[in-house]
This record gives structure tokens, C-alpha cells and sequence, in this order.
């Protein structure tokens, strides 16, 4: 008698055990995102939002640039005309 509630105590240690680390890895697996990882994706598109901004507003400024350039050059081909 002795030996089966034994038995019985060993397996029910053991199938708490498995029950938690099974719980454990379907949280990890398959739970929604968790609330750090939520935070982390909505910052990555936060910078990849202001990264379109900044490269906007340079090639709009290389555009600018870029026609100072050429009305100058009108300029100072006009005057030597």
C-alpha cells in the first residue's frame, strides 16, 4: 500500500510539473503578444514612420539644392549674354 501512494505522489509531482511547463511554453508560443514585445513593434514602426519623414525632407531639400543651382547658373549666363 505504501508503494502505490508513493507511485501516486510521484505522478502527480510529475504531472504538475509537465502541466506547468506546458503552460509555459503555449503562453510563450501561442499567447498573444505579450505587452514588452507590443511596445517594441509599435516603436519599430514609430522610427520607420520618422525615418520616411527624414528622407522626405532631404531629398526635398537635394531638390532645392539642386535649383539654387541651375537659377544661378541662368542668372550668370544671362549677365555674360
Amino acid at each position: 500500500m505504501d508503494s502505490n501512494l508513493l507511485y501516486l505522489l510521484i505522478g502527480l509531482i510529475m504531472g504538475l510539473l509537465l502541466g506547468v511547463n506546458g503552460l509555459m511554453l503555449y503562453n510563450r508560443f501561442f499567447n498573444p503578444k505579450s505587452h514588452t514585445e507590443e511596445k517594441l513593434r509599435s516603436r519599430n514602426r514609430e522610427l520607420e514612420k520618422k525615418l520616411k519623414e527624414k528622407d522626405h525632407y532631404i531629398s526635398k531639400a537635394i531638390k532645392s539644392i539642386k535649383e539654387e543651382k541651375r537659377e544661378k547658373e541662368l542668372i550668370k549666363d544671362g549677365k555674360n549674354n
